[in-house]
């Protein structure tokens, strides 16, 4: 049976391995938190004006407009599941985005 060092050390580990992921995925996003929530807006108001043609036409107009780099934005983007407008509006959450997967410990 693992004593109470060893459950807490695996956690430990366990913790450590979740941050370092989510800091990983994190890294990919171009974009501060105000800039993507900017984006999402702007995409957002292009897909309900438009539709989606299942591109990134609107998310790409609007790095453009704003000097953003589009290979870079693109892996952001896809590492949270935005392959096209609708996608990046359904799926690119700056919460997920921009939160620790688990608080550091104590």
């Amino acid at each position: 049976m693992a004593s109470q060092d060893d459950k807490a050390r695996r956690k430990w580990l366990k913790d450590a391995y979740l941050r370092a992921e989510q800091a990983a995925s994190a890294s990919l996003m171009s974009l501060d938190r105000p800039q993507l929530e900017e984006l999402l807006d702007h995409v957002e108001a292009a897909v309900e004006a438009e539709g989606c043609d299942h591109t990134r036409r609107a998310a790409d107009a609007w790095a453009r407009r704003h000097g953003v780099d589009l290979d870079r934005l693109h892996r952001g983007l896809e590492e949270y599941g935005g392959y096209c407008d609708c996608e990046v509006v359904m799926n690119v959450d700056p919460d997920t985005v921009f939160r620790p997967v688990r608080s550091r410990p104590d």
